[in-house]
């Protein structure tokens, strides 16, 4: 199981949780309520390899967006909406503390579902 551990974690880059989200997003576009629903089921069993994409995934994204617009946001003058965490990122936190609550929530089944398709659950 360690292996697995280490391998899913090499494989969880930037690009690919890029690449995953925009897969789910077309998913969404072309109304394609399977590709959410494998992702809401693995959400609802806890899954673990769900559960460590998630983690990773919110992780990696928060690092980017500090990255890009961490010294904006933190500025005098920022306003409001630039001192917040963008969108895309606050969606990855909350799937991943939801889930690892126990508590997954509808609304977030687009983002479970990118993070199934990263762990191979769907084609």
């Amino acid at each position: 199981m360690g292996s697995n551990h280490v391998e899913l974690e090499e494989f969880i880059t930037p690009e690919r949780v890029e690449w995953a989200y925009h897969h789910a997003m077309n998913a969404q576009a072309r109304r394609n309520q399977r590709f959410a629903d494998v992702g809401w089921r693995a959400a609802n069993d806890r899954d673990s390899r769900l559960l460590k994409v998630l983690e990773k995934s919110a992780s990696l994204l928060a690092q980017m967006d500090e990255n890009q617009r961490g010294q904006t946001r933190r500025s005098a003058d920022a306003s409001y909406a630039e001192q917040r965490e963008t969108t895309v990122v606050q969606l990855w936190k909350a799937a991943y503390e939801t889930v690892d609550k126990g508590t997954p929530s509808r609304p977030l089944e687009w983002i479970y579902g990118a993070a199934a398709y990263m762990c191979g659950y769907q084609a």
